[in-house]
């Protein structure tokens, strides 16, 4: 919506006519393009007295009839607005706007074959909105779930008009929603060949073939992009994916770096500088990186995580935990994190705080195994057997696994709890033998506790 609709100098009239309870004559077509206005941008209230306004004016008037039922969809309102169609249907029946709002009244209705219909007879009276009906159709087609259809719609309003970007964005999610790469690249060359120009066509051609990893198609279709628009943030960090996809990270990085002079927000792009720079082991460059991103943007939790795990690589392992602990503080529901965080700790041996996030982790992703095996075996290596014992229980509860059964029957009789470490180590060995040895490395006690219960 441009500029100038809002920028209104009939509204301003208008309502200034309102406020003043002055009475001015308006010819229909003012108040039609008034009452559209307040449509247009959800003000129920001044389309309404705009509408009483004008039936007092122009109490025959159908385009005035057409926009009452215009303005009863905007508001929910279907009984009235289908009882106002059916009153004006012998006097309307050919009208554009008549059948448009038709249209839209059985797709509201949740009826679309019906609403195509209207438009159908809509594109019969007047081609001069082509595009825009023909879009209303490929939506309702998209309501029945008939791609194909819809695509050939947009398809067709797209040829009417070139320049209709719903059009063109359409067509590539039809394309998407049926992984039709192969004939999505075949539209996309053709539509070049009469737009050249066309920055979209040619940056969606490009993500097409980074998508079919063709790096090097996809690197000539984005360098389009840049020659079309030399500012294009997408080209210049899309081209900069592909060259990763080929290996060429110093590439990379320089084409990274061509946005900083016009990128608004450059935190992203020194993430991905620094990503780069670790790929070619230059921690240093890479820590810099991150610490520029940090800058940029604190709020960007991944790049504190980044810089996290360069500080685990790098062995400076305090570093590694406050830069995870704030990426944290930023998304508290990433599980990844706490994960890392927890590999941190332990290697520090704070026991303590890694075992508060492991509990945090296996009540935020209960069903995954490791980690409640590893949250049972922290316990377990700290010699919080009692506490051990009902997080096993807990994880058994999820996974009938011989390896908590195995660590429950160590716990039982590290607590002189014989008999139920009996039962639990004879479950064990019943759900997996083979795991025996290994566990046996882990739980001295169970080598003797075998050989006094006769199992093997």
């Amino acid at each position: 919506m441009d500029e100038d609709f809002f920028n209104n100098e009939l509204i301003e009239k208008f309502e200034q006519m309102l406020d003043n309870r002055e009475y001015t004559y308006y010819d229909s077509e003012d108040l039609c393009e008034i009452i559209e206005f307040y449509i247009e941008v959800n003000d129920s209230e001044y389309a309404k007295r705009a509408l009483d306004f004008a039936e007092k004016m122009h109490p025959d008037n159908l385009e005035i009839k057409i926009k009452r039922i215009e303005y009863l969809l905007s508001i929910g309102e279907l009984k009235r607005g289908g009882k106002l169609l059916q009153e004006i249907k012998e006097i309307a029946a050919q009208e554009l706007d008549y059948l448009l709002v038709q249209a839209r009244y059985w797709g509201m209705k949740n009826m679309p074959r019906k609403a195509i219909r209207f438009y159908e007879d809509a594109l019969k009276v007047d081609d001069e909105e082509t595009d825009f009906i023909c879009n209303c159709i490929g939506n309702e087609y998209l309501n029945l779930e008939e791609i194909r259809s819809a695509l050939d719609a947009f398809k067709r309003a797209l040829k009417f008009n070139p320049e209709n970007d719903y059009s063109f964005y359409s067509i590539i999610q039809c394309y998407e929603d049926i992984h039709d790469d192969m004939d999505c690249i075949e539209f996309l060359k053709e539509y070049i060949e009469d737009n050249p120009y066309s920055e979209v066509s040619w940056l969606q051609l490009g993500l097409l073939y980074l998508h079919q990893k063709k790096y090097d198609d996809a690197i000539n279709a984005f360098e389009y992009v840049i020659a079309i628009n030399p500012n294009s943030i997408s080209g210049h960090t899309n081209k900069a994916s592909a060259l990763e996809g080929l290996g060429q990270f110093s590439d990379a990085i320089n084409t990274y770096e061509e946005t900083l002079s016009f990128d608004d927000s450059p935190a992203v792009t020194h993430l991905k500088i620094g990503e780069n720079f670790e790929r070619l082991e230059k921690p240093q460059k890479a820590l810099k990186s991150y610490h520029i991103a940090i800058k940029e943007d604190p709020q960007l939790d991944k790049v504190w995580a980044k810089a996290a795990a360069l500080y685990d690589k790098l062995g400076n392992f305090e570093e590694a935990e406050y830069y995870i602990n704030r990426a944290i503080e930023l998304d508290n529901k990433n599980v990844e994190y706490y994960s890392s965080a927890t590999y941190y700790y332990l290697k520090q041996l704070k026991f303590e705080e890694a075992i508060r996030n492991l509990a945090i982790i296996v009540e935020m992703k209960p069903l995954v195994f490791n980690s409640w095996y590893a949250y049972a075996e922290t316990l377990i290596a700290i010699g919080e057997y009692e506490q051990a014992i009902p997080i096993i229980i807990a994880a058994l509860r999820h996974f009938n696994r011989a390896e908590f059964f195995y660590q429950l029957s160590n716990v039982y009789y590290l607590t002189d709890q014989n008999k139920l470490g009996d039962e639990a180590l004879t479950n064990a060995l019943l759900l997996n033998k083979s795991l025996k040895e290994s566990m046996l490395d882990n739980y001295p006690i169970l080598q003797e506790k075998i050989a006094q219960l006769n199992l093997k």
